[in-house]
Order: C-alpha cells, then structure tokens, then sequence
C-alpha cells in the first residue's frame, strides 16, 4: 500500500499574527452565541491557496518541482490581515473567518499558477474562486437556527482591526494530519517566491 500524505500548499502566518488572532477569538469566545462555533487553533491558522487531499509519499518531490515553478515568477508580496465576517454570509453563517487586503491580486496570481501546476500533475481543479482569507473557526453542524443567528450578529458586531501586516516571500507544503485532539498541520518544503 503506497503511503498517502493528507497535503495542502498555504501561506503560513508569523507569530504576532497568530497571537493577534488568538487574543481575537478570545474576546468572541465571551460572547454566549460563540458556543456554536469550533474555533481553529490559532497555530493551524493560515491561508490555504490549494487542499490536494491525499497525495502519494512517491509523489511528493514532483508536486515540490512543479510548485517551485509555479512561484518562480511571482514576487514577495504583503497582506493586510483585518476584519470578520463569514461564508456564505451572517445570516447563514458556516465559516468564521478574519479577511485580507493588499496584493490580493498577487495572492490570487498565485493561487492561479499553484492550481496550474497542480493541474498538470491531474489533481482537481478547485471550483470556487480564490479567496484569501483566514478561517476562525466553523459553525458546529449541529448549531440550531437561533444559534447561527446569534453567531451572525456576533460576527456582525465584532470590530475586528488589523491583525497583521503578512510579509509571503515563500509558500508551504504542509501535511495534515486527523488526530482525536484535531488535525495536526507539519510543513514539509517551504518555497520561495521569486
């Protein structure tokens, strides 16, 4: 049985960013309608520009090579990281999640010769559009109507500023793994940009 990595490539946050996003849903986890929300460790935060899903352990040095190109030719870039809201939207809120400004059209520049390259080597194609961005936490199947509700006007409330200015000169090739505690997220190659 050849080995499966569980793989996505992201760009990975600083430290006095995921601290910023910490002390964040902290203060929205004082808020009662923050029980129907599973928060994301704030050191799993990051901002996925491609899930492959299971990838081949053989396989793992071509997908590196075709990333590698992929960024060749994009420069180091910044983002701004800054304000709430949720997908699809506050009054059917399923995902929590912090936004981006900046070179967001590099960022999806990016993302678009990552899928490319990803493309070539027959992964699928991602049908959504990219959207930087970093998840909070997600809304728990089980959170009743009012419970979605009272998340969204949370969410609607929330003044959330600028956490973080994003210096990307490189992207990561991660694993993840699923463990009773919650996923376990390893950078396996880091490549720069450029």
């Amino acid at each position: 049985m050849a080995e499966m990595i569980r793989t996505f490539i992201a760009i990975e946050l600083d430290d006095a960013t995921r601290r910023a996003i910490g002390e964040t849903q902290a203060r929205l986890k004082r808020d009662r309608a923050a029980m129907g929300v599973r928060w994301v460790a704030p050191d799993n935060i990051h901002i996925t520009l491609k899930f492959l899903g299971d990838v081949a352990a053989a396989r793992m040095d071509e997908l590196g090579d075709a990333v590698t190109h992929a960024c060749a030719g994009i420069t180091p870039f910044a983002l701004t990281l800054a304000g709430i809201g949720a997908f699809p939207n506050t009054r059917r809120p399923n995902v929590v999640w912090v936004g981006a400004s900046g070179d967001v059209a590099i960022a999806a520049q990016l993302a678009e010769r990552i899928e490319d390259a990803c493309a070539a080597l027959g992964y699928a194609r991602e049908d959504r559009a990219f959207t930087p961005h970093l998840t909070l936490g997600r809304v728990k199947r089980e959170a009743s109507p009012s419970a979605r509700q009272a998340i969204g006007k949370l969410i609607e409330q929330a003044q959330v500023g600028k956490l973080g200015q994003l210096a990307v000169a490189h992207v990561s090739v991660m694993k993840s793994e699923l463990r009773p505690g919650g996923s376990v997220y390893t950078r396996l190659n880091e490549i720069r940009l450029g």
